[in-house]
C-alpha cells in the first residue's frame, strides 16, 4: 500500500491521545490513592474496636445465695454482696509511684492511700483500698482497668434475715474456701442448699470501656417459698 492509500490522520491525533491517556492514568493513581487511604482508615478504625473489645482483665464473681421467703411472700433470709479491692503495692518505687497517683485519682481512695512520703514502707505489702463497697461501685472498675496486675478483687458475702429471732430455724451459711461459694450448714439453709446455693461467673473488663459482660449459666441461687408448715 502506498502513501495515498493509508488513512489520513490529522497532526494533533497522537498530542490528544498522549494528553487523554496522561488524564486516564492520573485519574487511576488517584483511585488507587484514595483505595489506600479508604483501607488505611478502615484498618485503624477496625484496629480501635479490637482495642476496645479486648479483655483487660477477668473476674470470676460468686453469685447471690437465693433468698428464703414465707408462704406469704415475705422476704426472710437474702444476701449482700459486698466488693473490696486490694493493691498489691509493686516492689519497684518507680511502678508503685505510677499506680500510686493513678489510684489517687480517685477520691474515695485517698483515705486510704498511704501519703507519697511513706509510699516506700509498704512496697511489696498489701492495702485494702476500699471494703464493704456495692458491687456496682464505678472506683472499682475504674481502678481494675488502671492498674489490673497489681489490684485484686473479691466479693465478700453477708446473709441478712428480716428477724434475728429466726436465725435459729433459718440457719446459718458459711463461704467455702475453696470455691467461694455461699453454703448452708444448718436449718433451713442446710435444707434446700440446692435450690438457694449460687454459682460462679466471669465479668470480663474491657478495655476503654466499663461495660461488664455476664458469661455462663445463671449464676444466682433459687429463691424458695416456705409451705404452710412455717407459720410466722
Amino acid at each position: 500500500m502506498d502513501d495515498l492509500d493509508r488513512p489520513h490522520v490529522p497532526p494533533d491525533f497522537f498530542k490528544r491521545l498522549q494528553i487523554t491517556s496522561a488524564f486516564f492514568c492520573a485519574l487511576a493513581v488517584i483511585f488507587f490513592l484514595r483505595l489506600s487511604v479508604t483501607a488505611t482508615i478502615k484498618g485503624h478504625e477496625r484496629e480501635k474496636i479490637l482495642e476496645r473489645l479486648r479483655v483487660a482483665t477477668t473476674l470470676k464473681i460468686p453469685g447471690c445465695r437465693g433468698k428464703i421467703l414465707d408462704r406469704k411472700g415475705n422476704i426472710l433470709a437474702w444476701t449482700e454482696r459486698q466488693m473490696e479491692l486490694i493493691w498489691h503495692v509493686p516492689l519497684n518505687y518507680s511502678q508503685a509511684e505510677f499506680e500510686w497517683a493513678e489510684l489517687i485519682r480517685f477520691n474515695s481512695f485517698v483515705p486510704s492511700m498511704p501519703h507519697i512520703t511513706r509510699l516506700t514502707d509498704y512496697l511489696g505489702q498489701d492495702i485494702k483500698l476500699c471494703s464493704n463497697q456495692p458491687f456496682s461501685t464505678p472506683e472499682i472498675w475504674n481502678a481494675i482497668q488502671l492498674v489490673s496486675e497489681h489490684l485484686e478483687c473479691h466479693a465478700t458475702f453477708k446473709r441478712c434475715l428480716s428477724n434475728p429471732e429466726f436465725k435459729k430455724m433459718i440457719g446459718e451459711t458459711a463461704v467455702n474456701p475453696e470455691t467461694n461459694i455461699e453454703e448452708g450448714i444448718s436449718g433451713l439453709e442446710l435444707e434446700y442448699d440446692r435450690q438457694l446455693r449460687a454459682g460462679l461467673f466471669e465479668i470480663q473488663l474491657l478495655n476503654n470501656s466499663y461495660r461488664a459482660i455476664l458469661l455462663g449459666d445463671k449464676a444466682d441461687g433459687d429463691d424458695i417459698r416456705l409451705n404452710a408448715i412455717y407459720v410466722f
